[in-house]
């Protein structure tokens, strides 16, 4: 499968520690995408989903979280991650798809990958209906569909929005994760880095 990026431990992807992981390639494209770097197919990294799910497995966080991208335009590869982190015992998996629930449900193979998902976030993010009441959630018009009951207490007692971001530095490069800041000029009034 083709990813963009892989966060062993962020508390802004859903509740908990989770580990998130962002897949590279998306074929809806909406318009103010907070990623818009990621839906080009070509790029990003390949792994195996066996790969992957070890290092998920490995990162011993509370649940995962599958981002974009679009994770179901790769539904054959999620559907084999999540089998295999099914076998072993995970619960805790989060997907957000711009899809739509009923173009989920229109389409055998994404409906699959879905059904292995513990909660899934649905539909495309709409700017107008953004930043929205919920937290996590990028806009009002997106659907919860709670697959099993394991967030079933979110169902009644969802967190209400927040904005917060999390700076990863790493490997050369500085990462802000989390609520889309709404300009570059605002993450620079929250964060300077000095040079040599």
């Amino acid at each position: 499968m083709q990813i963009a990026r892989v966060e062993e431990h962020t508390s802004v992807e859903g509740p908990g520690i989770r580990t998130a992981v962002w897949l590279q390639g998306c074929s809806i494209g909406c318009s103010d995408c907070c990623n818009p770097e990621m839906h080009d197919s070509s790029r990003g990294e390949r792994i195996t989903a066996e790969e992957l799910a070890d290092a998920v497995i490995h990162a011993r966080a509370d649940g995962l979280t599958l981002v974009g991208g679009e994770p179901l335009d790769q539904s054959g590869e999620v559907r084999e991650l999540l089998q295999i982190l099914r076998s072993s015992g995970y619960h805790g998996i989060i997907m957000f798809s711009g899809y739509t629930w009923q173009q989920i449900l229109a389409d055998p193979a994404r409906m699959q990958a879905a059904a292995l998902c513990d909660l899934v976030i649905a539909g495309p993010f709409d700017k107008s209906r953004s930043p929205g009441s919920r937290r996590w959630i990028g806009s009002d018009n997106q659907t919860l569909h709670f697959v099993t009951d394991f967030y079933s207490q979110l169902a009644e007692n969802w967190p209400a929005f927040v904005k917060e971001i999390e700076i990863v530095i790493g490997d050369g490069e500085i990462l802000v994760n989390g609520t889309p800041l709404s300009d570059e000029d605002e993450l620079s009034g929250l964060l300077m880095v000095k040079g040599d």
